[in-house]
């Protein structure tokens, strides 16, 4: 949540038929449009759920969790289920529709997080701009978004973190919720925008926003609910406050409703490591896979530049006691297993790491440097994530977790799995 806006621009052209993001969906819009028409005789109405949001007022609706899908509730939309909405959608308009900024942006404006503004006139300028493309669709003109840096302009011209007079706009709205005054935190920046090639020139910092609770104009670090602290400006909460306890139904079932310590079960509770083999020196490892360190997720990790960072590879860290254990030494191949699969990497043996934990950074896909596991008949092993759950184990009694746990990959704060188990040993012989 730094302050500043990051131009995403091409290092270099995409090579042969490779294509940028948008260009891919552009091109799957394309094709979609032209096959719809010898499917669809025309436009399709397709019924619409939309969830209940979280503290907002929807959410008072639900007093208890209904069970309508198994005849126990009445199912009500907008009541005890999602509500339901019809909707049209016509196929062989796709591509003409996603290159072109649709009329409802001018006609309902822009908001989030409880927040709104006006933003017809500056749809205009962007409609009515000698330099500025329209897209037709039936005969009506649109701002063109059909290349990327267009789309990139359209949403900076447009964003109130960009805009200073969206920013202005929002919290004039946010005034007339609060009776507060609040215009003063965007009157310094309402008539600065950014453009695309602007941010590309020189590093931009955001402006206030109404939508946000950092308040990172004039040099100021990022730090949230400042913008409440300082303004008296209540927090997007039912009730307008912080909330420690939550007496939601929901919450109480499940054990949530106040932060306080809940104990870890015992590794065989999870069902992780019931059928792995213990009769050899083994360690049980809480494991864990956090956020990318070196990249963000998988992308570009397969590129030469990337592939002399990691070793190669994304290593298994371990503590550097739990290694002596095992005859584990730094850079030795280790292969990793549960009840669930098998990874095989590089041991990365660290004093930084914890006695009892492992940690392999998500998200390496499963395309190099993957050797043949011994543990599997010399099949080929898996990535990091076929050591997580990917299933439900009811009636799981233990530390305040409710009635069942869902033994899904869980992602919390920090971006990693929770509570999964290891077991790790050192491959005397590596196999491609």
């Amino acid at each position: 949540m730094h302050a500043f806006v990051n131009p995403l621009s091409a290092a270099v052209r995409p090579c042969w038929e490779s294509k940028s993001d948008w260009d891919i969906f552009k091109a799957i819009s394309k094709k979609t449009a032209e096959l719809s028409k010898g499917v669809f005789a025309g436009p399709v109405r397709d019924v619409m759920s939309t969830p209940l949001v979280h503290d907002s007022a929807d959410e008072v609706a639900q007093v208890d969790i209904p069970d309508w899908i198994n005849g126990k509730d009445e199912a009500i939309p907008g009541k005890t289920m999602p509500k339901m909405g019809i909707i049209e959608r016509d196929y062989s308009k796709l591509y003409e529709k996603y290159i072109a900024l649709g009329p409802l942006v001018r006609d309902k404006g822009l908001g989030a997080h409880g927040t709104h503004y006006d933003c017809a006139d500056t749809y205009d300028w962007f409609l009515n701009h000698p330099k500025k493309r329209v897209v037709k669709v039936d005969g009506t003109k649109y701002p063109s978004i059909e290349d990327a840096e267009e789309a990139a302009n359209v949403v900076l011209g447009m964003a109130s973190v960009t805009n200073g007079e969206m920013a202005y706009r929002g919290y004039l709205e946010m005034e007339e919720k609060t009776g507060l005054p609040l215009r003063h935190l965007a009157e310094r920046n309402r008539g600065t925008t950014m453009s695309y090639m602007d941010i590309q020139s020189q590093p931009r910092r955001q402006h206030n926003s109404a939508m946000w609770s950092g308040l990172p104009s004039e040099g100021r670090a990022y730090s949230p609910f400042t913008y409440n602290v300082e303004n008296h400006v209540p927090w997007r909460t039912l009730t307008g406050r912080q909330h420690y306890y939550i007496d939601h139904h929901m919450y109480l079932q499940y054990g949530e409703h106040l932060p306080t310590y809940k104990p870890k079960c015992a590794p065989a509770d999870y069902g992780d490591l019931v059928n792995t083999d213990k009769d050899r020196k083994f360690l049980w490892l809480n494991y864990l896979t956090p956020h990318g360190k070196w990249h963000i997720h998988s992308t570009y990790g397969d590129n030469e530049r990337m592939m002399t960072l990691s070793r190669g590879c994304e290593p298994f860290w371990m503590n550097h006691k739990d290694a002596e254990q095992l005859g584990i030494k730094d850079n030795d191949w280790v292969e990793v297993h549960n009840d669930h699969g098998v990874l095989i990497t590089r041991a990365a043996v660290s004093a930084r790491i914890p006695p009892g934990v492992c940690i392999v950074y998500h998200s390496p896909e499963r395309t190099l440097n993957v050797p043949k596991s011994p543990l599997r008949g010399n099949r080929r092993a898996g990535g990091h994530n076929s050591l997580t759950r990917t299933r439900l184990k009811p009636n799981l009694a233990c530390g305040g977790y409710g009635q069942f746990t869902f033994h899904f990959n869980y992602w919390g704060p920090t971006g990693c799995n929770r509570d999964t188990h290891v077991v790790v040993r050192k491959l005397p012989t590596l196999e491609y």
